[in-house]
């Protein structure tokens, strides 16, 4: 299946990149997306467990499983003032 990869902020720095198209397996869930990006990433590896998610522009756990077609947003905490 074929789910959007946006990612934001500090996030985006690191990774390299702000949107990617993926194709993934069925049934795939956002915390196995987010280890394909923290794998060999020892950066992002520190900030894992602080990362916010969001499924088509709403906030999820790491436990949602995807859909084809879902965008799936990865961010750092954000903080306002």
């Amino acid at each position: 299946m074929r789910i959007k990869i946006k990612i934001f902020a500090s996030i985006r720095d690191i990774c390299g990149f702000s949107e990617k198209e993926l194709i993934v397996s069925d049934s795939i869930k956002v915390n196995e997306v987010v280890d394909l990006f923290v794998k060999g990433n020892e950066e992002l590896s520190e900030k894992k467990d602080t990362l916010l998610t969001a499924v088509n522009e709403e906030y999820c756990r790491m436990d949602r499983t995807l859909e084809d077609g879902d965008t799936l947003a990865i961010f750092p905490p954000v903080s306002g003032g």
